[in-house]
């Protein structure tokens, strides 16, 4: 039998849920993921006298604050303007709720950060299984995997506080399809990527009938990863990465991908809008075509406190390499946005800093 446990703290940090016990049903030696269903009071994130620094764990913490403009660039309309656009278009995605002067948030609803969380706050037994199955494997230097898709279990997540008030299906109703952890001693041949831990976490809206699908959340689903090293893994808490990245799929307003890099010195984050039937930045306002263009990308760098915008239409990711040998060889394309080098940025400012990216 399914159990379920019923979130009444306003934040998920000051929770209690060790009695909280999940069936065993579909777990191994080998990957102990079972299902797991939870009711919580609500989906909300925020900071609370309790657990002042939940939202700091968003994923979207350091990028919302510190792309605003600063120093000889902190009245420039422009930027200001752009800056504007950028936020209340991430807004949509993970459902924040910006404070009074619009560059912080105060609320967060998504199933990215919900999840993250769950499993940093701990006492949900089998996440907690998973992760000192994860860190027992690394004390042995032998690969293991936690992962709820194989295993063929389920995780489903239910806001009372919605359901009680007849809110949309996938606006009280959110199922994971797959949760996994996955450690590895060795990378592949030739890489320097050993004793690395990486985490998959998949949320997917249910499918509704017409008649209702207007009413749903715009979040369609989220596709996110993140690499950790093994040996700073541990099994209670947060664990930070050392590089993330996050793709959001909407019903009506395309999606956003934010990658994210922690551990080298030009700390990145770095956002790329895919919306190519709407315009999310007036691009006019630099001096070019106001057409959305396929190729969009914003990216802070922490090192250095800039934020530069890149763009490019009908530019191949990958161009054919006429220096090589072989004909059927390619190479990135310095002319697409994903390449463009910071000269070729059709807008650049000095932002806020973060000193935890520093």
């Amino acid at each position: 039998m399914r159990h379920s446990c019923l979130f009444v703290a306003v934040s998920l940090s000051v929770l209690t849920l060790s009695g909280c016990r999940m069936e065993s049903t579909g777990s191994s030696a080998f990957n102990p993921a079972t299902n797991v269903d939870l009711v919580f009071s609500t989906f909300d994130l925020t900071n609370t006298e309790q657990a002042p620094d939940t939202l700091s764990f968003t994923r979207f913490s350091d990028f919302y604050q510190s792309i605003q403009p600063t120093g000889d660039d902190a009245d420039n309309e422009d930027h200001l303007a752009t800056v504007e656009e950028i936020r209340r278009h991430i807004d949509i995605f993970i459902g924040a709720q910006p404070d009074d002067t619009g560059q912080d948030y105060t609320r967060v609803r998504n199933p990215l950060d919900l999840m993250n969380q769950v499993i940093s706050v701990g006492g949900i037994t089998n996440f907690d299984e998973g992760r000192r199955y994860i860190r027992d494997r690394i004390a042995l230097s032998q690969a293991g995997n936690y992962n709820t898709r194989s295993a063929g279990a389920r995780i489903r997540f239910t806001d009372q506080a919605a359901s009680f008030s007849l809110q949309p299906l996938n606006d009280y109703e959110w199922n994971y399809q797959t949760l996994d952890w996955r450690y590895l001693p060795e990378g592949p041949e030739g890489s320097d990527l050993t004793e690395k831990v990486y985490r998959t976490i998949q949320y997917v809206a249910r499918s509704v009938t017409d008649d209702v699908r207007e009413e749903q959340p715009e979040l369609l689903s989220v596709l996110a990863g993140s690499r950790f090293d093994a040996l700073q893994f541990v099994a209670s808490g947060y664990n930070q990465p050392e590089y993330a990245t996050a793709d959001y799929v909407s019903r009506n307003v395309g999606g956003i991908e934010l990658r994210q890099t922690f551990v080298t010195d030009a700390q990145l984050d770095t956002l790329f809008i895919k919306n190519t039937e709407q315009t999310v930045i007036d691009l006019s306002r630099y001096g070019a075509d106001n057409t959305p263009p396929d190729c969009l990308r914003v990216e802070i760098n922490y090192a250095m406190d800039t934020v530069h915008i890149y763009t490019s239409d009908g530019e191949p990711a990958r161009v054919p390499d006429d220096g090589a040998e072989d004909d059927d060889a390619t190479k990135q394309n310095p002319d697409n946005c994903v390449y463009q080098s910071e000269d070729l940025a059709i807008a650049t400012w000095n932002a806020a800093s973060a000193s935890t990216r520093k």
